[in-house]
């Protein structure tokens, strides 16, 4: 079975037609939680699991600055300030620090969008607010466009970030749908996908003009509260 099939298969379907499983297969453990796995690389201690994560954020760094494209063995390696024969003990090729890479990156921007639904909870319309305020502000860092253009580019062609891209905007549509039924309970079943996806692309599409290299357009100032405030109409509204 290829990665992206194993992928599928690991992830499933809930009985509802929703998607499940993503947050525990970018786990550290993979879906399965194997003891001795760390981001898919074989680890027997806590210091190996520190060196693994070390050398995951230097290809995250690498990402950043040069794109996937600049992802090599030889390029992690030495940014690691480790031999590539050492790298390779954990991730052996390529494909593996790829796939790392991707698993990682994914895992640690679930694990904050869950920490911030966390700090509202118990209140869902500002729960809600709070989490797109987040995510518009995030179409500014420039970290994170650099890590989400760079994985737009790369699902283009590689079967498994395409695959592990579109498990994780189902996710976030899912999120966003739970939300939307919190604080608008008169919305219709069959609405909420749709409005949670209008919501997530509204918001994926404001990162092309305010992204932090973006040209600045004058008549473009207040957009980000103004598409707030289209989202919290979609939200709001049962029609």
């Amino acid at each position: 079975m290829d990665e992206t099939a194993s992928t599928k298969a690991a992830v499933g379907r809930t009985g509802d037609g929703g998607i499940r499983g993503i947050r525990e297969f970018v786990a550290p453990g993979g879906p399965e939680q194997k003891e001795g796995v760390f981001f898919g690389a074989a680890v027997a201690s806590a210091k190996g699991r520190e060196r693994v994560r070390q050398i995951l954020d230097e290809a995250l760094n690498i990402i950043v600055t040069d794109g996937f494209e600049g992802l090599t063995l030889r390029s992690v390696a030495r940014a690691a300030k480790i031999t590539i024969g050492n790298l390779q003990h954990y991730f052996a090729t390529h494909d593996d620090l790829l796939r790392a890479t991707t698993r990682y990156i994914l895992h640690n921007y679930l694990q904050e969008y869950d920490r911030l639904a966390d700090l509202h909870k118990g209140d869902a319309l500002h729960q809600f607010e709070a989490t797109m305020r987040f995510l518009i502000e995030d179409c500014k860092d420039p970290r994170t466009n650099a890590i989400f253009f760079s994985l737009w580019a790369l699902a283009q062609k590689n079967s498994f970030a395409s695959e592990m891209m579109d498990l994780m905007y189902s996710d976030h549509r899912q999120s966003i749908e739970k939300q939307l039924a919190a604080i608008n309970p008169h919305m219709p079943k069959d609405m909420r996908p749709i409005r949670a996806a209008l919501i997530a692309v509204q918001i994926e599409g404001l990162m092309l003009l305010i992204a932090a290299n973006r040209p600045k357009h004058a008549e473009l100032r207040g957009i980000e509260e103004e598409c707030l405030n289209q989202i919290l109409r979609l939200a709001h509204s049962s029609e």
